[in-house]
């Protein structure tokens, strides 16, 4: 029943966005997806805390107001479960660009969270690689090859807030051989692969 109703939840609120994003430019995409991003973030004041959590997901049947008040108790304490772990990063990036209203911006704010905690995990342990094989061979032909195909798996409303050219550059980097990087800094690995 739960799985039915999120998954009720999930194919209405990518109706409403593949209808309402298509047709819409690259940079036009990019840009809805970040003001999203900025609305999400509110500032997590008593004021703006408590307008966010009177906001109830539409229908407001029982399984979704357990999921929105889920999200509402995991951004109020990040010590609780996140409501949307185990998820894809589809459905979590289905969740957090809602339009249609079925979700709530707590539960946007949680699925967007949850998005990027798996996000910096996986790069900690991509760049961490990328170190051993620096030391190992002297290139980042594997680390260049590992994010590209990570980034091609990525949802479309993430990959639109990367570089248009990011996969081709990427690319571009794995046909080098990555050895004319030279020894790069993890930070440097981090700007060389994911763009700000």
């Amino acid at each position: 029943m739960a799985i039915s109703s999120l998954a009720g939840r999930l194919s209405r609120a990518a109706g409403v966005s593949g209808s309402t994003n298509s047709g819409l430019s690259r940079n036009a995409l990019a840009a809805k997806v970040q003001a999203n991003i900025d609305v999400i973030l509110y500032p997590l004041d008593d004021e703006h805390k408590a307008a966010a959590a009177r906001e109830v997901p539409n229908p407001n049947d029982a399984l979704s107001a357990a999921s929105a008040s889920a999200a509402t108790a995991f951004v109020d304490d990040s010590s609780k479960p996140n409501p949307f772990a185990g998820l894809s990063r589809e459905q979590l990036s289905t969740i957090s660009n809602d339009e249609s209203g079925t979700f709530t911006i707590n539960e946007k704010r949680a699925a967007f969270t949850q998005a990027y905690d798996e996000q910096q995990a996986w790069r900690s342990k991509v760049v961490e690689q990328a170190m051993r094989e620096w030391n190992e061979t002297g290139k980042q032909t594997e680390f260049f090859k590992q994010v590209r195909a990570h980034f091609l798996e990525l949802p479309q409303l993430e990959q639109v807030l990367y570089p248009a050219n990011h996969a081709n550059d990427l690319a571009a980097k794995i046909g080098m051989d990555a050895s004319i990087l030279g020894p790069l800094a993890a930070s440097g690995l981090r700007a060389a692969a994911f763009p700000a």
